[in-house]
């Protein structure tokens, strides 16, 4: 019987490749750009939205499966073995990140006096289109975390471990990741923080379990558990 793998290996600390980190920066930065100047246009169709943000995830996703295909089928074993512990292990996480986002919102909002969630009225024509929307939007939110686990956490942070400025490479790590997320808080950047504060802690979860799937698991549970919980609330409102 062969040996099972290493419970969380580190992965071999190899040279960077600038090449293939200022690709995914300037990838990013163009995704950035073009979601700025989508801001400043005339009001288009949310579908039409929801379809552009599925093509370029579409787009990073099949990028990094080419270029981490193999990182990510190499990491996959240690992970796969006792699965289910591992995805209870990740379920959990998420919860605490659930709970911890739920608290630092909280203290942003009342020491700000920014709103968590722009507040929109239940008209009966959002009603109509909310469940849609949403499901629409649902591949994006579930490969995002694919791409951004890759690109935040393993290329902005881990593969710098070791080095001087992985300290530095930590805190903009997860800087980055909160301002990533600019689109979602209509505005009012101090919003942004409760972002920045789960990059943290991914970012902390990776330097534990040295395995970028206990990453994407949380971060894809994170998501998931929103979809669902969003796609359920639209669907009674709309029934209602």
């Amino acid at each position: 019987m062969s040996a099972p793998p290493p419970e969380h290996p580190a992965v071999p600390e190899t040279s960077i490749n600038y090449r293939q980190l200022g690709l995914f920066c300037l990838l990013y930065f163009a995704s950035f750009l073009a979601t700025v100047v989508c801001s400043w246009l005339p009001p288009v169709s949310l579908y039409i939205e929801a379809g552009i943000t599925i093509l370029i995830d579409g787009g990073l996703l099949v990028l990094v499966l080419r270029t981490y295909g193999a990182f990510l089928k190499q990491s996959w074993p240690a992970f796969r073995y006792h699965i289910g512990r591992h995805l209870a292990l990740t379920f959990a996480w998420m919860i605490g990140l659930k709970i911890i986002n739920a608290i630092v919102t909280a203290i942003v909002t009342a020491v700000s006096n920014t709103t968590a969630i722009p507040v929109v009225p239940p008209t009966p024509e959002l009603l109509k289109t909310a469940f849609w929307l949403i499901l629409s939007s649902a591949p994006g939110l579930l490969i995002a975390p694919f791409i951004e686990e890759i690109f935040f956490r393993h290329l902005l942070y881990y593969q710098w471990r070791g080095r001087k400025i992985a300290p530095v490479m930590f805190w903009l790590s997860a800087t980055v990741f909160g301002l990533w997320h600019w689109s979602n808080v209509a505005g009012q950047w101090p919003q942004l923080i409760p972002y920045a504060v789960i990059g943290i802690f991914l970012a902390l979860i990776y330097r534990h379990k040295h395995n970028i799937w206990y990453n994407i698991m949380t971060h894809f549970f994170y998501n998931l558990v929103a979809v669902v919980l969003l796609l359920i609330l639209s669907l009674i409102l709309f029934l209602r």
